[in-house]
Protein backbone atom coordinates (compact mmCIF):
# COMPACT_ATOMS: atom_id res chain seq x y z
CA UNK A 1 0.00 0.00 0.00
CA UNK A 2 2.21 2.67 -1.28
CA UNK A 3 0.80 5.91 0.17
CA UNK A 4 3.97 8.13 -0.96
CA UNK A 5 7.17 7.58 -1.59
CA UNK A 6 8.38 8.94 2.07
CA UNK A 7 6.46 5.52 3.82
CA UNK A 8 7.82 3.25 1.61
CA UNK A 9 10.66 3.11 4.16
CA UNK A 10 12.82 0.00 5.63
CA UNK A 11 11.88 -0.46 9.05
CA UNK A 12 15.71 -1.56 10.05
CA UNK A 13 16.22 1.61 11.87
CA UNK A 14 15.26 0.63 15.40
CA UNK A 15 12.33 0.09 17.50
CA UNK A 16 12.00 3.89 18.05
CA UNK A 17 12.40 4.89 14.56
CA UNK A 18 10.00 1.80 13.36
CA UNK A 19 7.57 3.36 15.86
CA UNK A 20 7.59 6.69 14.63
CA UNK A 21 7.22 5.83 11.14
CA UNK A 22 4.24 3.61 11.44
CA UNK A 23 2.73 5.89 14.25
CA UNK A 24 3.10 8.69 11.37
CA UNK A 25 1.81 6.49 8.58
CA UNK A 26 -1.21 5.10 10.33
CA UNK A 27 -1.73 8.54 11.24
CA UNK A 28 -2.27 7.70 15.25
CA UNK A 29 -3.56 9.40 17.11
CA UNK A 30 -5.78 10.86 14.31
CA UNK A 31 -7.22 7.87 13.42
CA UNK A 32 -9.41 6.70 16.29
CA UNK A 33 -9.71 3.38 13.99
CA UNK A 34 -5.81 2.61 13.93
CA UNK A 35 -5.39 1.08 17.17
CA UNK A 36 -1.39 0.92 18.61
CA UNK A 37 -1.55 -1.31 21.73
CA UNK A 38 1.90 -0.74 23.64
CA UNK A 39 2.80 -3.21 26.24
CA UNK A 40 6.55 -4.70 27.59
CA UNK A 41 7.04 -7.86 26.04
CA UNK A 42 10.57 -10.05 28.15
CA UNK A 43 11.10 -6.84 29.11
CA UNK A 44 11.57 -4.85 26.01
CA UNK A 45 9.07 -2.74 24.70
CA UNK A 46 6.75 -3.64 22.31
CA UNK A 47 3.81 -2.47 20.40
CA UNK A 48 1.02 -3.96 18.48
CA UNK A 49 -0.72 -2.33 15.70
CA UNK A 50 -4.72 -3.25 13.89
CA UNK A 51 -7.40 -1.39 12.83
CA UNK A 52 -10.75 -1.88 14.92
CA UNK A 53 -13.37 -3.45 13.13
CA UNK A 54 -11.07 -5.11 10.25
CA UNK A 55 -9.39 -7.61 13.02
CA UNK A 56 -10.54 -10.01 15.10
CA UNK A 57 -10.28 -8.82 19.03
CA UNK A 58 -10.70 -12.32 20.27
CA UNK A 59 -7.57 -13.92 18.47
CA UNK A 60 -5.78 -10.85 19.22
CA UNK A 61 -6.53 -10.83 22.67
CA UNK A 62 -6.36 -14.73 23.26
CA UNK A 63 -3.83 -15.54 20.67
CA UNK A 64 -1.40 -12.52 20.38
CA UNK A 65 -1.35 -10.21 23.36
CA UNK A 66 -1.90 -13.05 26.73
CA UNK A 67 0.56 -15.05 25.45
CA UNK A 68 3.11 -12.28 24.98
CA UNK A 69 2.42 -10.96 28.66
CA UNK A 70 3.08 -14.26 29.85
CA UNK A 71 5.84 -14.75 28.38
CA UNK A 72 9.21 -14.80 31.02
CA UNK A 73 13.22 -13.97 29.54
CA UNK A 74 14.64 -11.51 28.39
CA UNK A 75 15.93 -10.49 25.17
CA UNK A 76 13.53 -11.92 22.44
CA UNK A 77 14.41 -13.04 19.43
CA UNK A 78 12.38 -14.04 16.51
CA UNK A 79 12.58 -17.10 16.48
CA UNK A 80 11.89 -17.54 20.05
CA UNK A 81 8.65 -15.57 19.94
CA UNK A 82 7.59 -17.46 16.85
CA UNK A 83 8.43 -20.94 18.28
CA UNK A 84 7.40 -20.69 21.39
CA UNK A 85 5.40 -17.67 22.28
CA UNK A 86 2.98 -16.96 19.85
CA UNK A 87 0.35 -20.21 18.92
CA UNK A 88 -0.69 -18.53 15.43
CA UNK A 89 -0.67 -20.17 12.16
CA UNK A 90 -0.74 -17.70 9.91
CA UNK A 91 2.48 -15.20 10.48
CA UNK A 92 4.98 -13.50 8.44
CA UNK A 93 7.60 -11.43 8.87
CA UNK A 94 8.74 -8.08 6.91
CA UNK A 95 11.02 -5.16 7.00
CA UNK A 96 8.72 -2.83 4.70
CA UNK A 97 6.49 -0.47 5.60
CA UNK A 98 4.26 -0.29 2.73
CA UNK A 99 3.78 -3.89 2.75
CA UNK A 100 2.62 -3.78 6.69
CA UNK A 101 0.30 -1.26 6.17
CA UNK A 102 -1.06 -3.06 3.57
CA UNK A 103 -1.38 -6.32 5.33
CA UNK A 104 -3.03 -4.17 8.54
CA UNK A 105 -5.62 -2.75 6.76
CA UNK A 106 -6.48 -5.48 5.16
CA UNK A 107 -7.25 -7.36 8.67
CA UNK A 108 -4.13 -8.51 9.97
CA UNK A 109 -2.13 -7.19 13.04
CA UNK A 110 1.39 -6.54 13.09
CA UNK A 111 3.84 -6.28 16.39
CA UNK A 112 7.03 -4.78 16.37
CA UNK A 113 9.31 -5.43 19.31
CA UNK A 114 12.68 -3.82 20.98
CA UNK A 115 15.65 -6.15 19.98
CA UNK A 116 13.32 -7.70 17.06
CA UNK A 117 14.06 -6.56 13.58
CA UNK A 118 11.54 -6.28 11.46
CA UNK A 119 8.01 -6.80 12.24
CA UNK A 120 5.45 -9.83 13.16
CA UNK A 121 2.42 -9.87 10.83
CA UNK A 122 -0.63 -12.10 12.03
CA UNK A 123 -3.75 -13.32 10.49
CA UNK A 124 -6.09 -12.26 12.43
CA UNK A 125 -9.32 -11.03 9.73
CA UNK A 126 -12.29 -10.75 11.47
CA UNK A 127 -14.11 -7.91 9.25
CA UNK A 128 -17.84 -8.26 8.64
CA UNK A 129 -18.73 -10.04 5.02
CA UNK A 130 -21.65 -10.93 3.11
CA UNK A 131 -21.95 -15.19 3.48
CA UNK A 132 -21.98 -17.38 -0.07
CA UNK A 133 -25.34 -16.89 -1.48
CA UNK A 134 -27.30 -18.30 -5.22
CA UNK A 135 -26.06 -16.21 -8.41
CA UNK A 136 -28.02 -13.36 -9.25
CA UNK A 137 -27.18 -12.82 -12.49
CA UNK A 138 -26.17 -16.35 -14.34
CA UNK A 139 -29.51 -18.62 -12.90
CA UNK A 140 -29.58 -22.26 -13.93
CA UNK A 141 -31.92 -25.16 -13.80
CA UNK A 142 -29.64 -27.72 -12.91
CA UNK A 143 -26.41 -27.46 -11.46
CA UNK A 144 -24.78 -25.71 -8.64
CA UNK A 145 -26.32 -22.77 -6.51
CA UNK A 146 -22.98 -21.35 -5.17
CA UNK A 147 -21.86 -17.66 -5.96
CA UNK A 148 -19.09 -15.83 -5.37
CA UNK A 149 -18.76 -13.20 -2.97
CA UNK A 150 -16.39 -10.10 -2.05
CA UNK A 151 -14.39 -12.17 0.06
CA UNK A 152 -11.24 -13.00 -2.38
CA UNK A 153 -10.73 -15.93 0.52
CA UNK A 154 -13.95 -17.30 0.53
CA UNK A 155 -13.65 -17.79 -3.62
CA UNK A 156 -10.39 -19.14 -3.86
CA UNK A 157 -11.67 -21.79 -1.09
CA UNK A 158 -14.85 -22.67 -3.36
CA UNK A 159 -12.70 -23.03 -6.30
CA UNK A 160 -10.64 -25.46 -3.95
CA UNK A 161 -13.07 -27.47 -3.26
CA UNK A 162 -14.58 -27.98 -6.63
CA UNK A 163 -10.73 -28.23 -7.51
CA UNK A 164 -9.04 -30.73 -4.64
CA UNK A 165 -5.17 -30.92 -6.94
CA UNK A 166 -2.16 -28.62 -6.03
CA UNK A 167 -1.90 -28.05 -9.43
CA UNK A 168 -4.37 -25.39 -8.50
CA UNK A 169 -1.98 -22.35 -8.14
CA UNK A 170 -3.16 -19.29 -6.32
CA UNK A 171 -0.57 -16.43 -6.65
CA UNK A 172 -1.11 -12.72 -4.86
CA UNK A 173 -0.43 -9.83 -6.65
CA UNK A 174 -1.37 -6.38 -6.28
CA UNK A 175 -2.91 -3.37 -8.52
CA UNK A 176 -2.99 0.05 -7.55
CA UNK A 177 -0.41 2.65 -6.56
CA UNK A 178 -1.90 4.90 -4.05
CA UNK A 179 -4.50 2.16 -2.22
CA UNK A 180 -3.39 -1.30 -3.22
CA UNK A 181 -5.71 -4.02 -3.97
CA UNK A 182 -5.23 -7.63 -3.30
CA UNK A 183 -5.62 -9.37 -6.73
CA UNK A 184 -5.24 -13.49 -7.11
CA UNK A 185 -4.18 -15.09 -10.10
CA UNK A 186 -5.62 -19.07 -10.23
CA UNK A 187 -4.39 -21.80 -12.66
CA UNK A 188 -3.61 -25.20 -13.22
CA UNK A 189 0.30 -25.94 -13.80
CA UNK A 190 0.47 -28.10 -16.78
CA UNK A 191 -2.05 -26.54 -18.40
CA UNK A 192 -2.39 -22.56 -18.32
CA UNK A 193 0.37 -21.60 -21.18
CA UNK A 194 3.52 -19.73 -19.60
CA UNK A 195 3.68 -16.90 -22.15
CA UNK A 196 -0.02 -16.12 -21.10
CA UNK A 197 0.78 -16.04 -17.53
CA UNK A 198 4.10 -13.89 -18.10
CA UNK A 199 1.77 -11.36 -20.35
CA UNK A 200 -0.77 -11.57 -17.55
CA UNK A 201 1.63 -10.58 -14.66
CA UNK A 202 3.32 -7.95 -16.70
CA UNK A 203 0.34 -6.19 -17.67
CA UNK A 204 -1.26 -6.34 -13.97
CA UNK A 205 2.10 -4.78 -12.94
CA UNK A 206 1.57 -2.02 -15.81
CA UNK A 207 -1.73 -0.60 -13.69
CA UNK A 208 -0.79 2.50 -13.36
CA UNK A 209 -3.96 3.72 -11.46
CA UNK A 210 -4.55 4.82 -7.77
CA UNK A 211 -7.00 2.49 -7.15
CA UNK A 212 -9.05 -0.29 -8.57
CA UNK A 213 -12.04 -0.73 -7.15
CA UNK A 214 -14.34 -3.42 -9.78
CA UNK A 215 -13.42 -6.39 -12.03
CA UNK A 216 -15.01 -4.06 -14.44
CA UNK A 217 -12.15 -1.53 -14.14
CA UNK A 218 -9.60 -4.26 -14.09
CA UNK A 219 -10.97 -5.98 -17.33
CA UNK A 220 -10.88 -2.49 -18.97
CA UNK A 221 -6.88 -1.89 -17.59
CA UNK A 222 -6.08 -5.31 -19.16
CA UNK A 223 -8.13 -6.45 -22.39
CA UNK A 224 -5.92 -5.66 -25.79
CA UNK A 225 -9.00 -3.28 -27.12
CA UNK A 226 -10.78 -1.24 -24.89
CA UNK A 227 -12.57 0.77 -27.70
CA UNK A 228 -14.13 -2.49 -29.00
CA UNK A 229 -17.69 -2.95 -28.51
CA UNK A 230 -17.24 -6.12 -28.19
CA UNK A 231 -15.48 -7.20 -25.13
CA UNK A 232 -12.00 -9.50 -24.21
CA UNK A 233 -12.57 -10.90 -21.14
CA UNK A 234 -15.76 -12.89 -19.81
CA UNK A 235 -16.94 -12.96 -16.26
CA UNK A 236 -18.54 -15.34 -13.67
CA UNK A 237 -20.05 -14.91 -10.57
CA UNK A 238 -20.17 -19.18 -10.50
CA UNK A 239 -17.66 -21.10 -8.91
CA UNK A 240 -18.12 -24.23 -11.50
CA UNK A 241 -17.52 -22.08 -14.33
CA UNK A 242 -14.80 -20.43 -13.35
CA UNK A 243 -13.37 -24.12 -12.54
CA UNK A 244 -14.60 -24.65 -16.33
CA UNK A 245 -12.41 -21.75 -17.71
CA UNK A 246 -9.49 -23.58 -15.49
CA UNK A 247 -9.61 -26.66 -16.94
CA UNK A 248 -9.38 -24.97 -20.29
CA UNK A 249 -6.30 -23.83 -20.33
CA UNK A 250 -7.34 -20.22 -19.08
CA UNK A 251 -5.85 -18.02 -16.46
CA UNK A 252 -8.68 -16.63 -13.53
CA UNK A 253 -8.28 -13.58 -11.59
CA UNK A 254 -9.98 -12.71 -8.73
CA UNK A 255 -9.76 -9.06 -6.88
CA UNK A 256 -10.71 -8.42 -3.54
CA UNK A 257 -14.20 -6.56 -3.02
CA UNK A 258 -15.15 -8.29 -6.22
CA UNK A 259 -17.76 -10.87 -6.24
CA UNK A 260 -16.77 -12.20 -9.72
CA UNK A 261 -13.63 -13.73 -11.39
CA UNK A 262 -12.44 -12.68 -14.67
CA UNK A 263 -10.95 -15.24 -17.53
CA UNK A 264 -8.62 -14.76 -20.23
CA UNK A 265 -7.86 -15.42 -22.43
CA UNK A 266 -11.30 -16.49 -24.33
CA UNK A 267 -13.32 -17.29 -27.38
CA UNK A 268 -16.30 -15.73 -28.98
CA UNK A 269 -18.02 -18.91 -28.71
CA UNK A 270 -17.99 -18.68 -25.13
CA UNK A 271 -20.74 -15.90 -24.62
CA UNK A 272 -22.94 -18.19 -26.47
CA UNK A 273 -22.41 -21.32 -23.59
CA UNK A 274 -24.95 -21.26 -20.91
CA UNK A 275 -23.52 -22.21 -17.12
CA UNK A 276 -25.82 -25.46 -17.18
CA UNK A 277 -24.70 -26.47 -20.73
CA UNK A 278 -22.95 -29.65 -19.32
CA UNK A 279 -25.35 -30.52 -17.08
CA UNK A 280 -27.91 -31.54 -19.45
CA UNK A 281 -27.56 -34.05 -22.27
CA UNK A 282 -25.92 -33.41 -25.08
CA UNK A 283 -29.55 -33.66 -26.64
CA UNK A 284 -30.69 -30.91 -24.93
CA UNK A 285 -27.93 -28.97 -24.80
CA UNK A 286 -27.64 -28.50 -28.49
CA UNK A 287 -31.46 -27.39 -28.85
CA UNK A 288 -31.29 -24.78 -26.22
CA UNK A 289 -27.81 -23.47 -28.01
CA UNK A 290 -29.51 -22.95 -31.23
CA UNK A 291 -32.72 -21.64 -29.81
CA UNK A 292 -30.05 -18.88 -28.03
CA UNK A 293 -28.52 -18.54 -31.45
CA UNK A 294 -31.70 -18.09 -33.47
CA UNK A 295 -33.25 -15.36 -30.38
CA UNK A 296 -29.86 -13.46 -30.84
CA UNK A 297 -30.43 -13.57 -34.98
CA UNK A 298 -33.57 -12.48 -33.83
CA UNK A 299 -32.82 -9.35 -31.79
CA UNK A 300 -29.78 -8.17 -34.28
CA UNK A 301 -31.97 -8.64 -37.77
CA UNK A 302 -35.34 -7.90 -37.62
CA UNK A 303 -35.57 -4.71 -36.27
CA UNK A 304 -32.80 -3.84 -39.29
CA UNK A 305 -35.02 -6.07 -42.19
CA UNK A 306 -38.16 -4.02 -41.15
CA UNK A 307 -36.78 -0.87 -41.74
CA UNK A 308 -35.52 -2.21 -44.74
CA UNK A 309 -38.07 -3.54 -46.44
CA UNK A 310 -41.06 -0.81 -45.14
CA UNK A 311 -38.31 1.91 -46.67
CA UNK A 312 -36.40 0.69 -49.70
CA UNK A 313 -37.24 -2.56 -50.41
CA UNK A 314 -41.36 -2.75 -50.81
CA UNK A 315 -41.58 -5.22 -53.88
CA UNK A 316 -40.07 -7.85 -51.81
CA UNK A 317 -43.23 -8.02 -49.46
CA UNK A 318 -46.11 -10.23 -49.77
CA UNK A 319 -48.56 -8.16 -51.25
CA UNK A 320 -51.58 -8.55 -47.91
CA UNK A 321 -48.62 -8.04 -45.52
CA UNK A 322 -47.09 -5.07 -47.24
CA UNK A 323 -50.83 -3.63 -47.63
CA UNK A 324 -51.38 -4.30 -44.45
CA UNK A 325 -48.17 -2.26 -43.11
CA UNK A 326 -48.91 0.67 -44.99
CA UNK A 327 -52.68 0.47 -43.76
CA UNK A 328 -51.37 1.27 -39.95
CA UNK A 329 -48.55 3.45 -41.31
CA UNK A 330 -51.31 5.80 -42.86
CA UNK A 331 -52.91 6.25 -39.68
CA UNK A 332 -49.12 6.99 -37.84
CA UNK A 333 -46.92 10.09 -38.02
CA UNK A 334 -43.92 9.26 -37.88
CA UNK A 335 -41.96 7.38 -39.97
CA UNK A 336 -41.33 3.64 -39.37
CA UNK A 337 -37.27 4.37 -39.56
CA UNK A 338 -37.39 7.03 -36.45
CA UNK A 339 -40.66 4.58 -34.87
CA UNK A 340 -37.85 1.81 -34.77
CA UNK A 341 -35.02 3.39 -33.29
CA UNK A 342 -37.31 5.37 -30.56
CA UNK A 343 -38.83 2.48 -29.80
CA UNK A 344 -35.55 0.22 -29.62
CA UNK A 345 -34.00 3.07 -26.91
CA UNK A 346 -37.40 2.67 -24.77
CA UNK A 347 -37.21 -0.82 -24.30
CA UNK A 348 -33.78 -0.29 -23.36
CA UNK A 349 -34.60 2.51 -21.28
CA UNK A 350 -37.20 -0.10 -19.51
CA UNK A 351 -34.74 -2.66 -19.02
CA UNK A 352 -32.29 -0.31 -17.82
CA UNK A 353 -35.07 1.17 -15.07
CA UNK A 354 -36.19 -2.69 -14.18
CA UNK A 355 -32.34 -3.50 -13.64
CA UNK A 356 -31.72 -0.44 -10.95
CA UNK A 357 -35.77 -0.15 -9.11
CA UNK A 358 -36.00 -1.66 -6.12
CA UNK A 359 -36.69 -5.39 -6.04
CA UNK A 360 -40.96 -4.79 -5.12
CA UNK A 361 -41.06 -2.45 -7.56
CA UNK A 362 -39.97 -4.28 -10.26
CA UNK A 363 -42.95 -6.52 -11.15
CA UNK A 364 -45.17 -3.38 -11.02
CA UNK A 365 -42.93 -1.25 -13.32
CA UNK A 366 -42.90 -4.38 -16.34
CA UNK A 367 -46.60 -4.46 -16.35
CA UNK A 368 -46.73 -0.64 -16.27
CA UNK A 369 -43.98 -0.66 -19.17
CA UNK A 370 -45.61 -3.94 -21.02
CA UNK A 371 -49.19 -3.46 -20.98
CA UNK A 372 -50.03 -0.47 -20.22
CA UNK A 373 -47.58 1.45 -22.25
CA UNK A 374 -47.46 -0.36 -25.12
CA UNK A 375 -51.46 -0.59 -25.45
CA UNK A 376 -51.42 3.43 -24.70
CA UNK A 377 -49.02 3.69 -27.82
CA UNK A 378 -50.55 1.36 -29.93
CA UNK A 379 -54.27 3.14 -29.30
CA UNK A 380 -53.17 6.72 -29.65
CA UNK A 381 -51.49 6.04 -33.05
CA UNK A 382 -48.00 6.91 -32.47
CA UNK A 383 -46.81 3.68 -33.83
CA UNK A 384 -47.68 0.67 -35.62
CA UNK A 385 -48.81 -2.61 -33.40
CA UNK A 386 -46.50 -4.16 -35.63
CA UNK A 387 -43.44 -2.51 -35.12
CA UNK A 388 -43.97 -2.77 -31.39
CA UNK A 389 -44.42 -6.64 -31.82
CA UNK A 390 -41.45 -6.74 -33.85
CA UNK A 391 -39.27 -4.71 -31.46
CA UNK A 392 -40.69 -6.76 -28.26
CA UNK A 393 -39.69 -9.90 -30.31
CA UNK A 394 -36.14 -8.43 -30.57
CA UNK A 395 -35.93 -7.27 -27.19
CA UNK A 396 -36.84 -10.99 -25.62
CA UNK A 397 -34.19 -12.32 -28.04
CA UNK A 398 -31.24 -10.05 -26.77
CA UNK A 399 -32.52 -11.11 -23.19
CA UNK A 400 -31.12 -14.67 -24.30
CA UNK A 401 -27.66 -14.05 -24.65
CA UNK A 402 -26.13 -15.41 -21.19
CA UNK A 403 -23.53 -12.74 -20.67
CA UNK A 404 -25.00 -9.26 -19.45
CA UNK A 405 -21.94 -7.31 -20.86
CA UNK A 406 -22.46 -9.24 -23.95
CA UNK A 407 -26.00 -8.54 -24.12
CA UNK A 408 -25.59 -4.78 -23.90
CA UNK A 409 -22.93 -5.39 -26.98
CA UNK A 410 -25.75 -6.89 -28.72
CA UNK A 411 -27.90 -3.78 -28.22
CA UNK A 412 -25.87 -1.80 -29.37
CA UNK A 413 -25.03 -3.37 -32.69
CA UNK A 414 -28.73 -3.85 -32.71
CA UNK A 415 -29.41 0.08 -33.15
CA UNK A 416 -26.55 0.09 -35.56
CA UNK A 417 -28.16 -2.27 -38.07
CA UNK A 418 -31.04 -0.32 -37.89
CA UNK A 419 -29.47 3.31 -38.70
CA UNK A 420 -27.84 1.54 -41.54
CA UNK A 421 -30.97 -0.38 -42.43
CA UNK A 422 -32.52 3.23 -42.38
CA UNK A 423 -29.83 5.03 -44.40
CA UNK A 424 -29.33 2.47 -47.22
CA UNK A 425 -31.66 -0.53 -47.01
CA UNK A 426 -29.98 -3.83 -47.61
CA UNK A 427 -26.87 -2.34 -48.65
CA UNK A 428 -26.42 -0.73 -45.06
CA UNK A 429 -27.49 -3.84 -43.64
CA UNK A 430 -24.65 -6.40 -45.50
CA UNK A 431 -22.17 -3.54 -44.94
CA UNK A 432 -22.97 -2.79 -41.40
CA UNK A 433 -22.52 -6.42 -40.75
CA UNK A 434 -19.51 -6.86 -42.50
CA UNK A 435 -18.10 -4.14 -40.47
CA UNK A 436 -18.47 -5.47 -37.76
CA UNK A 437 -17.49 -8.94 -38.25
CA UNK A 438 -14.45 -7.90 -39.88
CA UNK A 439 -13.62 -5.88 -36.25
CA UNK A 440 -14.39 -8.71 -34.38
CA UNK A 441 -12.10 -10.99 -36.49
CA UNK A 442 -9.18 -8.43 -35.59
CA UNK A 443 -9.68 -8.56 -31.52
CA UNK A 444 -7.41 -10.49 -29.69
CA UNK A 445 -8.02 -11.57 -26.39
CA UNK A 446 -4.52 -11.74 -24.17
CA UNK A 447 -2.78 -11.94 -27.54
CA UNK A 448 -5.22 -14.89 -28.85
CA UNK A 449 -7.46 -14.36 -32.11
CA UNK A 450 -11.15 -13.41 -30.57
CA UNK A 451 -12.80 -15.70 -33.51
CA UNK A 452 -10.52 -18.67 -32.57
CA UNK A 453 -10.36 -21.44 -33.35
CA UNK A 454 -13.44 -20.72 -36.04
CA UNK A 455 -10.90 -17.86 -37.65
CA UNK A 456 -8.10 -18.66 -37.41
CA UNK A 457 -8.16 -22.60 -37.41
CA UNK A 458 -7.04 -23.89 -34.45
CA UNK A 459 -7.30 -27.19 -32.52
CA UNK A 460 -10.34 -27.20 -30.08
CA UNK A 461 -12.27 -28.98 -28.16
CA UNK A 462 -15.47 -30.22 -30.17
CA UNK A 463 -18.07 -28.42 -27.75
CA UNK A 464 -18.58 -24.96 -29.73
CA UNK A 465 -21.97 -24.03 -30.72
CA UNK A 466 -23.15 -27.62 -30.74
CA UNK A 467 -23.05 -29.43 -27.53
CA UNK A 468 -21.23 -32.39 -28.18
CA UNK A 469 -21.73 -35.32 -25.80
CA UNK A 470 -18.91 -35.50 -22.88
CA UNK A 471 -16.72 -38.69 -24.19
CA UNK A 472 -16.23 -36.76 -27.41
CA UNK A 473 -14.51 -34.06 -26.09
CA UNK A 474 -11.00 -35.77 -25.32
CA UNK A 475 -9.23 -31.82 -26.51
CA UNK A 476 -8.99 -28.68 -24.09
CA UNK A 477 -8.81 -26.46 -27.19
CA UNK A 478 -5.73 -24.51 -28.52
CA UNK A 479 -5.77 -22.07 -25.09
CA UNK A 480 -4.11 -25.04 -23.00
CA UNK A 481 -0.56 -26.24 -23.63
CA UNK A 482 0.15 -28.33 -26.27
CA UNK A 483 1.65 -31.36 -24.31
CA UNK A 484 -1.85 -30.70 -21.63
CA UNK A 485 -4.17 -30.47 -24.60
CA UNK A 486 -5.34 -34.01 -24.80
CA UNK A 487 -7.85 -34.07 -21.98
CA UNK A 488 -8.27 -37.77 -22.04
CA UNK A 489 -6.80 -40.99 -23.79
CA UNK A 490 -9.18 -44.14 -25.25
CA UNK A 491 -12.51 -44.55 -24.21
CA UNK A 492 -13.93 -41.97 -21.78
CA UNK A 493 -17.25 -43.85 -21.42
CA UNK A 494 -17.57 -47.02 -19.41
CA UNK A 495 -19.31 -49.28 -22.46
CA UNK A 496 -20.48 -52.43 -21.63
CA UNK A 497 -18.22 -54.75 -22.27
CA UNK A 498 -20.56 -57.92 -23.25
CA UNK A 499 -23.81 -58.70 -23.72
CA UNK A 500 -26.10 -59.58 -21.08
CA UNK A 501 -27.02 -62.90 -21.03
Amino acid sequence: MAFSAVENRALTGGFEEARRLIHAAMRIPVNEDAIAREFTLMGQPAVLYYVDGLSNDIKIQEYILLPCLRAAGEHPTREHLLQHVLPVGGVSVTVHLNTLLERVYSGDAALICGGVEGALVFDVKGFVKRGVQTPGTETVVLGPQEAFTESIRDNVVLLRRIMRTPALISERLSVGTRIASGVHLLYLDGVARQENLAEVRRRLAGCNVDYVSSIGMLEQLLEDRPGALIPQTITTERPDRAASFLLSGQILIGLENAPQMMALPMSLVQFFHAPDDSALRFQYGTFLRLLRMLGILIALLVPALFVALTGYHTAGMPLPLLTSVQEAQSRVPVSVFPATVAMLVVFSLINEASSRVPAVMGGSLGVVSALILGQAVAAADLVSPLLIVLVALSAVGSFVMPDYAMSIALRIGQLLLVIAAGLAGYFGIVLCGFLLLVRAGALTSLGTPLCAPAAPLRPRNPDLLLRYPVWRQRLRGYMARPEAMLRARGRMRAWEGKKRE
